[in-house]
């Protein structure tokens, strides 16, 4: 889908038109229009290029009472942010390939951000042995 975006104000900036065509800036400036996108009046609204939290926990696998990396992949998407990096930190902990692949493969399925497992550096995370 495309979308031009009025008058936003682009990292506090002066308000300007954005067209999006296919998920990338196609044009910047006054735009009077752009086909089939669907507008969207942004005047009063900052636009922001999508966040990236590097430190993030999703609590799974094993603790999807907790948090799912579907749910916590979703409420990053709410607060604006495009990729998170799920910690190692999960039980079992994220010290080996299988459990990576898991949680990669999980966000991936889930779709809301981009999902960037953390591997952990030692077995266990004891800092004893290496991972």
């Amino acid at each position: 889908m495309n979308y031009l975006i009025q008058q936003a104000s682009i990292l506090g900036g002066e308000p300007v038109d954005v067209l999006i065509d296919d998920g990338k800036i196609a044009q910047l400036g006054s735009i009077a229009a752009a086909g089939d996108a669907q507008v969207i009046d942004a005047r009063n609204l900052v636009l922001l290029p999508g966040l990236v939290d590097t430190h993030t926990h999703l609590r799974e696998p094993g603790r999807e009472d907790a948090e799912t990396v579907e749910t916590g992949s979703q409420a990053a998407a709410r607060g604006g942010y495009t990729a998170v990096h799920a910690m190692a930190n999960s039980t079992p902990v994220a010290d080996t390939a299988g459990v990576v692949e898991q949680v990669y493969e999980l966000g991936r399925k889930a779709g809301w951000v981009d999902v960037r497992p953390v591997g952990a550096v030692t077995v266990g995370l004891a800092g004893k042995q290496l991972s």
